[in-house]
């Protein structure tokens, strides 16, 4: 029995003392080392970026208005379409300058006439025959193109209003102005209100003004007879002193009953005024409750306007016609009876003219001012483009202020982005910089560009970020781009070729401080040395190393608990694959 329980105690204590073994063998501290990162030093190039995000635009828009205000004629292009150089977009009704034409060559003609009166040779005489037949043709060629041209706006009112303009709703009307009339009728209703707020408010500034001047004109009054009362006061009233007070007395009365019928007069004027402007405002809303019942008669007038103005066109054309051979007829018959003399006058310039001769140069002049005048009722592309936006309605009134904007024509050329960068991205950036551009509306679209211009003056945000604008220009745009689509223009703005770069992971400190951990191999023993290097650029995707490191050293990516490296920065992300082939694993 006794036996028994040594064994026991045996066995069990060989147990304790096994598992005591395990124990210490598991807390044991493991011989293995921890697995680190490296990155091979290679060469590459390094660049450097600044970004902004812009906006696309196309340069050179051109906005073309009527130099000369009038009825629209014709709008013969839409946004959208293709124009040349020399294209005629749109028209305005230029009976009235082609009147004044006709009286300016009707002038020319009559001078050519008289010079060729008082020519004293038959060869001046002959020379005015020639110049009265001559501006008879142009007269008759002028006039006839004014015939056709009033027959085709004829056609154009009568094609232009249709029964389907009554209803809103239709699709099949053919002129948009029936559409915006109730926008141009508002307009009218806010111009008058405008005049009608202005009346009031001039109404009663202006009866301060009359206020004052009736109580400055008293209080000159009352001093004048307080003068009076004290310079007449005991010395009579026949002392110089006390005339000349009774005659500024009398004069200061007079200012002061002037000042108040002036005043009396202004409220009535302005009182006018205010029930003038009352009147035309109710009658401008009035107008805009009527527009929709009266365009069929617009309609109606559109079509006997322009009928108007072809019969006054045929009319011009018939008289030009008649003066026209008149003043051959004369010139003609002045031929044989030209003047022996004529006394000669000094124009500008030194040269010496007949009288006659300078009446039909000046009237010359007169003919091509009004000729111009009628250039100037055609809006004609300067360049080859594309339409942007139509302000323009036939049968609207065009002002040739152009107040409500005219036909804009992008022209043919490069796109460009005009991107806002923070000042200190923009002091980086030159002219001719080199430029990647992305398209938000456009998935995986890019485009290289070169950098145009860079505003020379910042802009303020509320914020107070100061940006200044650049101006890129897109070479190769996708078809796709459009005007006013974002885009993020990236701009280089340094860069290093074929030089040693690492990824920023594998350097810590900077400047003076900068250090990398170098992996040195000898025989089966891998360690590592702390080696500083000198910096060199600092792109997007790595770090230029000039001294410290050659082509081929293997550098350790610090990790965030090595203690091995006091010196050393906050490690970076692990090195993806790029000039340096990506990480290797020992």
């Amino acid at each position: 029995m006794r036996r028994r329980t040594l064994w026991v105690n045996v066995g069990i204590g060989v147990a304790i003392a096994a598992v005591l073994g395990l124990i210490v063998v598991s807390l044991r501290p493991s011989s293995q080392a921890p697995e680190q990162r490296t990155v091979t030093v290679a060469r590459a190039d390094v660049t450097a970026t600044v970004t902004a995000s812009g906006t696309v635009e196309r340069s050179g828009v051109v906005d073309l208005t009527f130099a000369t205000p009038g009825t629209v004629a014709s709008v013969n292009v839409e946004a959208g379409d293709d124009v040349s150089a020399g294209t005629i977009l749109a028209t305005v009704d230029d009976t009235a300058a082609r009147q004044q034409l006709a009286a300016a060559e009707s002038t020319l003609a009559q001078a050519v006439q008289t010079s060729a009166s008082s020519n004293a040779s038959a060869a001046s005489a002959s020379a005015a025959l020639s110049d009265a037949s001559r501006v008879a043709k142009q007269t008759n060629k002028r006039n006839t193109l004014a015939v056709d041209q009033a027959q085709e706006s004829l056609a154009v009112a009568k094609d232009l209003w249709d029964e389907s303009c009554l209803d809103p709703t239709s699709a099949l009307c053919p002129n948009p102005s029936a559409q915006a009339q109730f926008r141009s009728t508002q307009a009218s209703v806010d111009s008058a209100q405008r005049a009608f707020d202005s009346s009031v408010e001039n109404a009663a500034n202006n009866a301060i003004g009359y206020d004052v001047a009736v109580n400055q004109a008293g209080e000159s009054l009352t001093q004048r007879q307080n003068q009076e009362n004290s310079a007449c006061e005991g010395t009579g009233s026949e002392t110089a002193a006390c005339t000349s007070a009774q005659t500024a007395t009398l004069a200061a009365r007079q200012a002061y009953d002037s000042a108040v019928r002036a005043r009396t007069t202004g409220l009535l004027v302005d009182q006018q005024a205010q029930q003038t402007a009352s009147l035309s405002l109710a009658s401008a809303n009035v107008a805009l409750q009527q527009t929709q019942t009266e365009l069929r008669k617009a309609g109606d007038d559109a079509v006997r306007n322009s009928r108007q103005a072809l019969e006054t066109a045929e009319r011009v054309y018939r008289q030009g016609k008649v003066a026209g051979e008149q003043s051959v007829s004369a010139a003609r018959a002045s031929l044989t009876s030209a003047l022996a003399s004529q006394e000669t006058v000094q124009v500008s310039g030194g040269e010496e003219l007949t009288a006659s001769d300078a009446a039909i140069e000046s009237a010359e002049v007169a003919v091509e001012v009004a000729q111009q005048a009628v250039d100037n009722t055609r809006i004609v592309a300067p360049v080859d483009g594309v339409i942007g936006s139509v302000p323009y309605v036939v049968g609207e009134v065009a002002t040739a202020s152009g107040a409500q904007g005219g036909i804009t024509v992008l022209p043919d050329g490069p796109i460009e982005v005009v991107a806002n960068f923070a000042e200190s991205d923009a002091a980086k950036i030159v002219v001719g910089s080199p430029a990647t551009i992305t398209f938000d509306a456009l998935a995986g679209e890019r485009a290289e560009g070169t950098v145009v211009s860079i505003d020379p003056v910042g802009t303020t945000s509320n914020s107070g970020l100061i940006t200044y604008g650049v101006r890129v220009q897109v070479i190769d745009a996708p078809t796709t781009v459009r005007e006013g689509m974002t885009a993020s223009v990236s701009v280089l703005v340094d860069e290093a070729i074929d030089v040693l770069v690492v990824p920023q992971s594998a350097v810590t400190g900077t400047d003076d401080r900068a250090a990398v951990l170098m992996q040195r191999t000898e025989g089966a023993e891998t360690s590592t040395d702390k080696v500083q290097v000198v910096l060199g650029l600092q792109g997007d995707a790595g770090v230029e190393i000039t001294t410290g490191v050659e082509e081929g050293d293997v550098l350790v990516i610090p990790s965030a608990d090595d203690v091995s490296f006091p010196e050393g920065g906050v490690p970076g992300p692990e090195p993806d694959d790029g000039p340096f082939g990506g990480g290797d694993e020992s």
